[in-house]
């Protein structure tokens, strides 16, 4: 199928995802959910973010043939392939009433699953037209006038990035990156970090795509990547408190509705950092590390990378800003097969992490289309995933097969689950997504070379593959058909499916068992966001301004379709009762509990 692709672009990020950033050969990015414990499947954080300390909310009750398909590896990977999802996974049916609190992150949790515990919801709502009218419509506040961010909640406020189209802050006027924070109660404005552009233009910070990262909440403290390339910590408060808490004190805005800025990290100064088109992360939390990919990137003429010596990826001391470790993979130490061995584009995905084999460890996705594994305490490498297959090729505009990496990861208990994409204006082509053995380590890709040409991996963590090129037609009931197409979508896996959409407006519910296909939804629409999994349902959103929600099962059955003002790029947020949903420039906040 064809679809329209925006003029300008964004990153989700996760998002994609997440999600944007744009180019004239265009970014995006996304970036863009519940952990494998019980407690993390069924809430949020309340104290910490690591995902240890998820706590529910509990109420009581009260209302083949085809190329590369599913491919089992016969390696050690078979042991992992043989383990069910957790049952604790599972988004809990209708039996009872559960409402889970905070949703502070991309992703709610560490594991980034798009699952969200909350059961006993009522979906029947409606959006407003024009911010007017609707059905169980808590409030709805404009944003700017392109959003690609995904709104997180978290200490009676509700977070979202965007630019500046609304002008919040009169002494701002034009395009800004902006992060908005609004009241959960009313969503009434509270107040506003503005960031000006950088003097570089969009090579660096494409024009009108706002701040694109999702933030990060904890213990009063906001972490974000701003349009500039700064990592970030805001005092949730702003200057509400009447305090200039530091040690940064020279805010140029410090009203009562402007941000109140703990400290910075300029990781252009500071890194060398070239940022292509946007930097766009969503950045997580584990102890006292902020972990985070840089958006370092190609050059304007996407023929070199300016600062290769810059990191890509790295852990940041949240109470002070300093820098703990960093890697430069893969700009200085590819992974890839020797002709991709770089940065291809840029790197707009965003970290997971998850605890394997008694280590911490934290999964990167590389700017070279390799999964980075390292130790999140230490940055030391464990194991690398290339996640294309090694007869790709990367050509300039989306021509070729290779792709990077724009969606985030998901660990779900030992395993991680991830696919390949581009920039949306690099259009629709083959893609490729993996669930991969997290416990091994060193090259696990399913390849490795042989001579002058490439073998079978026996250290291979691939458990399946799903992706590539239907031959016969057995799949797609097309020959040659594409089975799965580039995507800066995170997945969702929940009572033994993964939902996966692609760029193209394809939702894929898979076997998570099997990696088999069980049904396909076509929404008609690009989709750039991620589907979010709750109380029995998919909610995705699309280009068109479309909001789908279909029963989760083993068979396709849609439940409704809700039509927004205008396109959604972002990921539907659950929290506290009340359904988020933003569109390209509106927030909406429905009670569904």
């Amino acid at each position: 199928m064809a679809f329209r692709l925006p003029t300008l672009m964004a990153l989700l990020v996760a998002t994609v995802l997440s999600s944007g950033c744009a180019d004239s050969g265009s970014e995006a990015g996304s970036g863009s959910a519940l952990d494998s414990s019980v407690s993390e499947s069924l809430g949020t954080p309340s104290e910490g973010l690591d995902d240890e300390a998820a706590v529910p909310e509990a109420e009581p009750a009260a209302e083949s043939e085809a190329t590369e398909v599913a491919e089992a590896e016969t390696s050690d990977a078979e042991v992992a392939a043989s383990q069910s999802v957790p049952a604790q996974q599972a988004a809990p049916q209708q039996a009872e009433k559960m409402t889970t609190g905070d949703w502070p992150m991309w992703g709610g949790l560490n594991g980034r699953n798009m699952v969200n515990g909350s059961t006993g919801l009522n979906l029947d709502i409606e959006p407003p037209e024009s911010g007017e009218g609707g059905k169980a419509v808590r409030w709805s506040v404009p944003l700017g006038s392109q959003t690609y961010g995904n709104p997180v909640v978290a200490e009676g406020r509700v977070f979202v990035g965007s630019n500046n189209g609304n002008e919040y802050r009169e002494q701002h006027k034009g395009d800004r990156g902006v992060i908005l924070c609004f009241n959960e109660a009313d969503g009434a404005f509270l107040w506003q970090l503005t960031r000006e552009k950088l003097a570089a233009g969009r090579v660096n910070d494409w024009p009108e795509q706002g701040i694109c990262s999702t933030p990060c909440i904890e213990n009063g403290r906001m972490y974000v990547a701003t349009n500039r390339c700064e990592l970030m910590c805001i005092d949730v408060e702003g200057f509400h408190d009447g305090e200039n808490d530091g040690p940064y004190e020279d805010e140029v805005d410090s009203e009562e509705n402007d941000a109140d800025i703990i400290w910075i990290m300029d990781m252009i100064d500071e890194l060398g950092v070239f940022p292509h088109n946007l930097a766009t992360s969503s950045p997580l939390i584990h102890g006292d590390l902020i972990l985070l990919t840089t958006s370092n990137g190609v050059d304007e003429a996407h023929l070199e990378v300016p600062s290769p010596r810059a990191p890509s990826f790295i852990a940041v001391n949240k109470n002070t800003g300093e820098l703990v470790w960093e890697a430069d993979f893969p700009s200085m130490d590819s992974r890839a097969p020797e002709r991709f061995a770089n940065i291809l584009h840029g790197q707009w995905g965003s970290p997971a992490l998850a605890t394997v084999n008694g280590k911490d460890l934290v999964f990167m996705p590389g700017g070279d289309g390799v999964l980075y594994t390292l130790d999140a305490a230490t940055g030391e490498l464990v194991w690398w995933f290339d996640l294309n297959p090694k007869d790709t090729v990367w050509e300039l505009g989306g021509r070729g097969t290779r792709n990077a990496i724009i969606a985030t990861p998901v660990s779900i208990g030992n395993d991680v689950i991830l696919a390949v994409g581009q920039d949306p204006e690099h259009g629709e082509g083959v893609g490729h997504l993996y669930r991969i053995d997290a416990t091994k380590s060193g090259d696990v890709s399913p390849q490795i070379a042989d001579g002058d040409g490439w073998t079978a991996n026996s250290n291979s963590a691939q458990i399946w593959h799903y992706g590539g090129i239907d031959q016969t037609g057995s799949i797609t009931g097309e020959e040659e058909g594409l089975i799965f197409r580039r995507t800066m979508s995170t997945v969702a896996v929940s009572d033994g499916r993964l939902y996966a959409a692609d760029l193209s407006g394809f939702l894929h519910c898979i076997d998570y068992e099997s990696g088999q296909r069980k049904w396909i939804h076509d929404t008609f629409a690009a989709v750039w966001g991620s589907p979010m999994v709750v109380d029995g349902h998919i909610l995705l959103g699309d280009e068109d301004g479309e909001l789908v929600i279909l029963k989760a099962g083993d068979s396709e059955e849609e439940v409704a379709t809700l039509q927004f003002d205008s396109a959604i790029y972002s990921t539907p947020t659950i929290a506290n009762g009340t359904l988020y949903v933003s569109d390209r420039s509106r927030l909406y906040a429905f009670q569904v509990q």
